[in-house]
């Protein structure tokens, strides 16, 4: 956790060895699930992550969830904060089938004790407001298949693409490159000699971009949902892709993306090809 003296910034980081990969991709779902209010889901993020034995029915769960998440948010996400949260779900450790595993208690007291150093240092410190904009960016980002395939599902609700989340992610993780470029600790770790990871300067959408125009080429159901998408309403969604694009004009090297895309296109088109003729010999 580092202190910017001048603009009192935030930034908390938490490394624990023993969260697996696959646990921290069910966190970042599960940060996406609270933010989109999505009850049912946090609760199966429960089971996911082992709180719930498999196979528990979450249905009782869920409005004591929704009440206690409306509690803890008060008037927006800006008023969350963890320590109210993990207050208020000690209160279903009693009543519902709960347990905490042992890998995670000490994650929990680790968030506890980092977030109130946070309050200290900032007193009107918003733990959303560090968590999901780290959320976004990796989502966007990150080659992970299984963030690639989570991604799709938080910009498709009921099979209907959702416009104004994929704008809130690509302004979030737009925020969260800025303010890890601009840490003062962070930029000296990033110091010449130093041989921390390199910190970006900008949003780079270009992996996400070429993965998008696979998926669209070779994902029946996806090209479908986009092409609804664009035309849902039976009128041509040419603002929302307008505006998308002005989002992230400034963070793409246009011409280097063509490059790469007319470089690659061989083995899309090879790709394409036996696809195509799999599907035609399983149709058969």
């Amino acid at each position: 956790m580092h202190k910017n003296a001048d603009t009192y910034l935030v930034t908390l980081h938490i490394d624990v060895p023993f969260v697996f990969q696959q646990n921290k991709q069910i966190l970042i779902d599960a940060v996406v699930h609270a933010v989109n209010e999505d009850y049912a889901e946090m609760a199966n993020d429960f089971t996911r992550l082992g709180f719930l034995a498999s196979g528990t029915d979450v249905s009782p769960i869920i409005p004591a969830l929704e009440a206690i998440w409306q509690n803890s948010a008060g008037k927006g996400l800006s008023d969350f904060n963890f320590r109210s949260v993990t207050g208020q779900f000690n209160k279903l450790v009693y009543n519902y089938p709960i347990r905490i595993p042992e890998r995670f208690s000490l994650v929990i007291r680790s968030l506890l004790t980092q977030e109130g150093i946070c309050f200290t240092l900032k007193p009107d410190f918003k733990f959303l407001e560090v968590a999901y904009p780290y959320v976004a960016k990796r989502l966007l980002t990150d080659p992970n298949p299984a963030l690639r395939e989570r991604l799709i599902q938080v910009l498709f609700k009921d099979g209907v693409f959702q416009w104004k989340r994929l704008e809130n992610l690509i302004v979030l993780a737009k925020e969260n490159v800025a303010k890890m470029s601009s840490n003062p600790a962070l930029q000296v770790k990033n110091a010449p000699n130093s041989r921390s990871r390199k910190i970006e300067r900008k949003l780079d959408l270009t992996d996400t971009i070429k993965d998008g125009a696979r998926l669209f080429l070779f994902d029946e159901g996806i090209r479908r949902q986009l092409l609804l998408a664009l035309t849902e309403d039976s009128k041509l969604h040419v603002q929302e892709l307008v505006d998308v694009y002005r989002l992230v004009e400034d963070e793409i090297d246009v011409p280097s993306v063509a490059v790469e895309i007319i470089q690659d296109f061989p083995n899309v088109v090879r790709d394409f090809l036996l696809s195509w003729s799999n599907s035609v010999l399983y149709d058969r």
